[in-house]
């Protein structure tokens, strides 16, 4: 199974960004409709994906794992990001990713056990642009070092998986947050949200960060209210959603579809970004496969991101917010 591949003649690939849009399947063909930006090259641009791909079950029938895995593989090798945030990938799905992606390294921990069990918040990199500088993974939790741990009415453990990267050559460095929230519990989501922006606030170093992942809300909830300190105080730095900043007075997307292809369902999946750096463009990839299947039951979102200060005339670094001690006790308003 796969996807039709787009080629586009004319274009030099070496100099040029192409994003492909894709629509949900209808009728009974089931084509890729796509559209491709083509964008200038810019200095420090990083393209970035953010896929919550499903974990393997038995109970998703024919959108098991062994079914739609490459699709998921085609959704990759098409975009070429060059950083890939997972959500509920398994260890064996990282496996079958990693074998069929040979050119990125993977920074991957299972939710459980902070090794190989459960699901995990993935992180793939590009290894010919980018070398690691550091890496580690918290619980949404009273004790987010302990592994496997659970608090706040979470039913299963809930993790943000992290790295730091540095760009060979130019040692333009920047941080990576993938996390997956809880899906049924509100106080557990707006305490999640308290503890990113504290764990992301006191990161070591001044580089810029960049936040993806399934958050399971919508931007206008409390809890992403918060992270974009919107209509609320907080002692982090303010985030500012991509699709937003480049969609502005456009309503957020559906990105969670159950297998259906539909539009109109939650927007939950975002790309947060600290306000020293610029998205450039974001698009919602919503293809299918010739057979009707989907390669998830959420839809990726694509985003180039423009990480380099000094191509943005005027830029002032905002100041670094010190690091605060989280408090689980501290309710949202």
């Amino acid at each position: 199974m796969g996807v039709n591949r787009i080629s586009v003649s004319g274009i030099c690939l070496s100099v040029m960004m192409l994003f492909v849009f894709s629509v949900g399947c209808s009728g009974p063909q089931k084509n890729v409709s796509s559209y491709i930006r083509v964008l200038p090259p810019h200095a420090g641009t990083v393209k970035v994906m953010t896929f919550n791909i499903r974990t393997d079950t038995l109970t998703d029938g024919s959108n098991r794992w062994s079914c739609r895995r490459d699709i998921v593989f085609d959704i990759f090798r098409d975009h070429t990001p060059d950083v890939i945030g997972l959500q509920e990938a398994e260890e064996d799905q990282v496996r079958d990713i990693q074998i069929a992606l040979p050119h990125y390294t993977r920074y991957a921990v299972g939710r459980s056990d902070g090794r190989l069990a459960g699901e995990t918040c993935a992180i793939f990199y590009r290894t010919n642009r980018f070398r690691l500088l550091d890496s580690g993974t918290f619980w949404f939790s009273d004790t987010p070092s302990v592994p496997g741990t659970k608090d706040w009415g979470n039913l299963w453990p809930r993790i943000c998986s992290w790295v730091h990267l540095a760009e060979r050559g130019t040692g333009g460095a920047f941080y990576v947050y993938n996390v997956h929230l809880d899906n049924l519990s509100q106080n557990s989501r707006e305490k999640s949200a308290q503890l990113l922006a504290c764990q992301v606030a006191a990161r070591k170093t001044r580089d810029p960060f960049i936040v993806m992942g399934d958050f399971n809300m919508e931007l206008d909830n409390p809890a992403m209210r918060y992270l974009q300190k919107q209509g609320i105080q907080t002692p982090y730095p303010r985030m500012v959603d991509a699709w937003s900043a480049v969609h502005a007075g456009k309503p957020s997307l559906g990105t969670r579809h159950d297998f259906r292809g539909k539009t109109t369902g939650p927007a939950i999946d975002h790309i947060p970004l600290c306000e020293s750096i610029r998205p450039i463009d974001v698009i919602i990839d919503r293809r299918c496969a010739e057979n009707g299947r989907y390669p998830s039951d959420h839809f990726p979102i694509v985003a180039s991101i423009l990480l380099n200060p000094s191509l943005r005339p005027g830029y002032a670094a905002a100041p670094l917010a010190p690091a605060s001690v989280f408090d689980p006790k501290i309710r949202l308003p």
